[in-house]
């Protein structure tokens, strides 16, 4: 008995973990699991999938937030970007040494389990406010 408590507990927390991420829907876009990576200066990075599960593109185009004066979309080299580009049945995801969200001049520190709103705007999906979570992250980030 205890040995299969033992095999199942890492099942079980990875499992919570997940349940904790939210997940929102804009039309035919899901966006799944919004995390920020905590900041002890007046920048940070977001993170999130992007799934657009519609006929047709669309485009994220803005985004804004009140803990933040700027949310810049930006490519793998960091590089800004007017929108990110969501085609059909394509995965956009944003992970850390990938594209990311930039959050500039906060107006506080983000610390572990600190929560805040984001508003995302789509060319075609609309708007929609999610709750971003701020948390460490994945512990292995190739691939």
């Amino acid at each position: 008995m205890r040995r299969r408590a033992l095999l199942f507990a890492p099942l079980s927390l990875a499992l919570m973990g997940r349940a904790r991420a939210k997940d929102f829907t804009a039309g035919s876009i899901h966006i799944i699991h919004p995390w920020a990576a905590p900041s002890a200066t007046e920048a940070a990075a977001m993170f999130v999938e992007l799934r657009n599960d519609g006929p047709r593109p669309d485009r994220l185009i803005a985004a804004a937030t009140p803990v933040a004066g700027a949310v810049i979309f930006r490519d793998r080299d960091g590089t800004a970007l007017d929108y990110y580009e969501l085609l059909p049945r394509r995965p956009v995801r944003l992970r850390p040494g990938r594209r990311y969200i930039a959050l500039r001049d906060l107006k506080r520190p983000l610390a572990l389990d600190d929560g805040f709103p984001l508003t995302f705007r789509f060319a075609e999906a609309g708007s929609i406010t999610v709750a971003v979570t701020v948390e460490a992250g994945p512990e292995d980030e190739s691939g």
